[in-house]
């Protein structure tokens, strides 16, 4: 299935995905002890100072499962963006089956779902590395700024 010319972006993107910099790279992040992520801010891109509703609580629950992705110690962000796409459209596919097959509404949900993860792929990098910084501990941490 064809997805659109963000294919090719994602895929040609896809060597340059943030990593935690661990020195000796033998050694896996360790969880952080008593880490408590913070609680999921639903589509809020706090990293541009903005929070965005977007009227549709299903997209709210994509996000908020973005949130605990990044949270979690050892992520993968290009895993955790791939679940968030995918929970995104296939809001759309339930929509697309309640209401018929409208291809407007379909248009429409699409475009907006590629906007909201486009946005997310983009701008994430700064929160991912943030989230796993405070989600983990390294033996060796190196004290680098992005």
């Amino acid at each position: 299935m064809d997805h659109g010319p963000w294919q090719a972006a994602w895929v040609s993107t896809r060597r340059r995905l943030p990593r935690s910099r661990i020195t000796d790279p033998g050694k896996a992040p360790m969880p952080r002890p008593h880490y408590k992520p913070q609680e999921p801010n639903g589509c809020s891109s706090y990293f541009l100072g903005l929070k965005m509703d977007l009227g549709i609580p299903a997209m709210t629950k994509c996000c908020n499962q973005l949130d605990a992705c990044y949270d979690t110690c050892g992520a993968n962000k290009y895993r955790c963006d791939a679940k968030f796409r995918w929970c995104l459209h296939s809001i759309c596919s339930d929509l697309k089956r309640s209401l018929g097959s409208s291809p407007t509404w379909q248009v429409a949900c699409d475009s907006l779902a590629d906007t909201v993860f486009n946005t997310v792929w983009t701008l994430g990098c700064r929160p991912f590395m943030n989230s796993q910084r405070a989600a983990c501990i390294c033996a060796e941490e190196e004290k680098e700024e992005l």
